[in-house]
């Protein structure tokens, strides 16, 4: 049977999928709850404009999360780094990041993909202005890096990467536990450095 901390684990990162498609949904039904009540053209054409973009934000974040936490193909299959990049630029477009993301056409273990695609989520989360963000070969591992002028590190979400925390109880810190958890099944362990301006995520043996 489940345990008790593993419903936890799994509601928490149930709510910050519903938080991240929250507000592109809401979109999307505001922009239709204005196409069936306004007349005016140019309203119309504006509410179908925000109706397609707000639709098209929910689907590259679905596609991000179904990458990142979905069970297509069996666990023991590969990721391309290919898929992982362009799922990675699609769910950051339009934002402050610039991005620095491997080119290699290579495959990594499933698991260790979709910790890299975490790590990446929760560390781009820690810049509200913007700044770099990238991913690169760290030796035989990975290494995230996220460096920006305003840097906000949730409480709680270096620990839970590196498992040095109790149990998460907040969605960040249990997709950071979910992340190690992952890392660990490709014999890979994480360790997380912070300074002022910038954060480093290394996925290493």
């Amino acid at each position: 049977m489940a345990t008790t901390e593993t419903l936890d684990l799994v509601a928490l990162i149930c709510s910050r999928l519903c938080h991240d498609l929250a507000g592109s949904i809401g979109a999307v039904n505001n922009g239709v709850e204005l196409l069936a009540e306004e007349t005016d053209p140019a309203m119309r054409e504006e509410a179908i404009g925000l109706i397609a973009q707000s639709a098209a934000d929910a689907a590259r974040r679905l596609a991000f999360f179904r990458l990142a936490l979905g069970a297509s193909g069996g666990v023991q299959d590969a990721m391309p780094l290919g898929e992982l990049t362009r799922v990675a630029q699609s769910y950051f477009a339009g934002g402050r990041l610039d991005l620095g993301l491997p080119q290699d056409q290579i495959d990594l273990p499933k698991p260790l993909g979709k910790a890299l695609l975490l790590g990446l989520a929760l560390a781009g989360q820690a810049l509200p202005r913007g700044g770099t963000l990238s991913l690169s070969r760290d030796g035989g591992g990975w290494a995230i890096r996220a460096e920006g002028s305003m840097l906000r590190w949730q409480d709680g979400v270096a620990a839970a990467f590196t498992g040095e925390a109790d149990w998460p109880l907040e969605p960040a810190p249990a997709m950071a536990r979910y992340a190690r958890l992952l890392a660990f099944a490709s014999d890979l362990s994480v360790e997380a450095a912070l300074s002022d301006s910038a954060l480093t995520l290394r996925f290493v043996a």
